[in-house]
């Protein structure tokens, strides 16, 4: 029996998902929100044993998760996916809209405006909103709004100007952020499944214009506009995302979003990948 394998629709997950469908593949790759991905790994539903989990799905549960070497998706430089909209003529910043659907992404907006856009007064009064991803709805109840693009998309309107929040987190810590990695619980994941990911992940990068192609035709969007999309990312979980994740783990511990700080935790199967590498 396959595995059952919690993946969401991010077009930057397109590489690591390379073959992962196929016949031969010990994976059945499950497509779902993230929010959902990290519920049905907690509670063991649907038959899921691994996900792509953010940071802070995985902070949660810290103790009880592992995370596969050598594989991540991480970026540096602006692709707009993570962005905060903010209105122009603002001084503080109050109330802001956000999707729930994705819990590392609203950390993230709370640490970038917590270090580096503190209000005069008291940030005690910074509230989180619950909304649907609509940007002009949202903007009419919040200060701000967060958007969190599965598809490149810069939100271009007059009266308002944006951040990109993966920027803000390079320039906060001059390290990359890290979106998400493979989790699942220690002693899981099986020679073969490591390996599959692995495989995945190498033929994907190696193959992103044939992906961008795909996808280019499926979206109607120019082919130049995704391989330059997929370009911005990183599939390599190395020492500096290493860094990163523990980064913001211990932002999180200290803006009191986890209540402790979990030790970062891998699946025992570098040995046998390294030799794939």
């Amino acid at each position: 029996m396959k595995s059952r394998l919690a993946v969401s629709d991010a077009l930057y997950l397109k590489p690591l998902l390379f073959g992962l469908d196929r016949t031969e593949s010990p994976f059945d790759p499950v497509i779902d929100i993230p929010a959902q991905n990290a519920l049905k790994l907690s509670q063991r539903s649907e038959g899921i044993r691994n996900a792509f989990l953010s940071p802070i799905d995985y902070a949660r549960h810290g103790g009880e998760y592992c995370i596969m070497p050598n594989i991540c998706v991480a970026s540096s430089i602006p692709t707009n996916t993570v962005q905060l909209v903010l209105k122009s003529e603002l001084h503080n910043i109050d109330r802001v809209a956000v999707d729930v659907r994705f819990t590392s992404e609203i950390i993230l907006a709370k640490i970038i405006l917590e270090e580096k856009y503190r209000n005069n007064s008291s940030r005690q009064n910074l509230q989180f909103v619950p909304m649907m991803p609509n940007i002009d709805a949202m903007l009419a109840k919040a200060d701000a709004a967060l958007l969190v693009n599965e598809f490149p998309n810069l939100y271009k309107k007059s009266g308002v100007f944006t951040l990109d929040l993966v920027e803000e987190w390079n320039d906060l810590t001059d390290l990359p952020y890290v979106h998400g990695f493979w989790v699942g619980r220690e002693e899981e994941m099986t020679e073969q499944e490591a390996n599959a990911l692995l495989t995945a992940k190498n033929n994907g990068v190696l193959l992103q214009l044939q992906i961008a192609q795909e996808v280019a035709q499926q979206q109607n969007l120019p082919v130049g506009e995704i391989t330059q999309y997929f370009s911005s990312f990183s599939y390599d979980l190395g020492e500096r995302e290493e860094e990163s994740l523990a980064e913001f783990i211990q932002y999180a511990y200290y803006h009191t979003v986890i209540g402790d700080m979990p030790e970062i935790r891998f699946f025992d199967v570098s040995s046998n990948l390294s030799s794939q590498n």
